[in-house]
């Protein structure tokens, strides 16, 4: 791992090419439960069908966090606490006196944040919320995602994704202009991973994503009923 500033980037090469073995598995309604997401990932929910203006505004509030991470730490343990922080709030991390200082005199909201508050980044991690989200707008399934947590289920930041075959190669160009890759998920092959060396990476990608698709429904089949699963569990 190198470090540009103090956000981690990884030195790997992204493979940008769509694997040969990707199953471009996408769920139907039966496959959508009402609290909890689908592919045996913990603490994880349904992100669906997310609407462009929304998702929009939270790619823009992340690139905004991401700069803050990168302006107030001075080391890489300070990055990680930073990041929780934008995350979950003050209560989330024992954050060191100075750091504090930095952090209420650049965005003091993050740490007035009450428990049950909206959170930032709606309840996803610093770097892999846009890409979720961007995702989600376009049709596709978002299951599963990490920011890069040394010792942690990815090192690298991830999204895992369930997509068909026209939305995943009409995002193969992006992917690769954004300096980000493609993996196949180990154990759930099912789902298609989206990985990046850095959280800017990830989050130029979900701004790409937007820019392209900018509203444009027609550019997809329409493969979910979201009226079927409202009508089922509201």
């Amino acid at each position: 791992m190198m470090e540009a500033d103090l956000i981690p980037v990884f030195d790997y090469e992204p493979q940008v090419e769509i694997p040969q073995q990707a199953s471009f598995w996408m769920p139907t309604e039966d496959d959508i439960p009402d609290d909890e997401g689908i592919g045996g990932f913990r603490g994880v929910w349904m992100i669906l069908n997310e609407p462009q203006d929304f998702t929009r505004r939270v790619v823009q509030v992340e690139s905004e966090y991401i700069s803050l991470a990168d302006r107030v730490t001075k080391t890489v343990d300070e990055y990680e606490i930073a990041a929780t922080v934008i995350e979950d709030g003050e209560s989330g991390s024992d954050v060191p006196d100075l750091l504090l200082s930095r952090l209420r005199d650049e965005a003091p909201e993050l740490l007035e944040l009450a428990e049950d508050d909206e959170r930032p980044l709606q309840g996803l991690e610093l770097g892999v919320a846009g890409i979720s989200y961007s995702l989600s707008t376009i049709g596709a399934v978002p299951v599963a995602s990490c920011r890069g947590h040394s010792g942690g289920w990815s090192e690298l930041p991830v999204v895992c994704v369930a997509i068909d075959e026209q939305r995943c190669r009409w995002m193969q160009p992006l992917v690769e202009a954004t300096g980000c890759g493609f993996h196949m998920s180990v154990g759930r092959e099912e789902f298609l991973g989206i990985d990046a060396p850095s959280i800017q990476h990830m989050n130029q990608l979900a701004q790409a994503v937007l820019s392209q698709f900018n509203g444009r429904t027609d550019l997809f089949d329409k493969w979910l009923d979201l009226d079927v699963i409202d009508n089922r569990y509201g």
